[in-house]
């Protein structure tokens, strides 16, 4: 079974459409790579993340 933790800044979420999206898209990527099977048994956590909590090259995003 695949386990996917993935980040993004909290206005991400906004979208209403975003989580249902990415959980798709994320869940594709595995059983285009490790079949249909592994796609049907994987678990996925998309977690929002506020700019000020996220460092990038040194420097926090928000």
């Amino acid at each position: 079974m695949a386990h996917i933790e993935a980040s993004f800044f909290k206005h991400r979420f906004d979208d209403d459409t975003f989580s249902k999206n990415m959980v798709e898209a994320l869940t594709h990527a595995v059983g285009s790579v490790l079949g249909e099977d592994a796609a049907n048994e994987t678990a996925i956590i998309l977690r929002g993340v506020d700019p000020a909590h996220w460092g990038y090259k040194g420097e926090l995003q928000g």
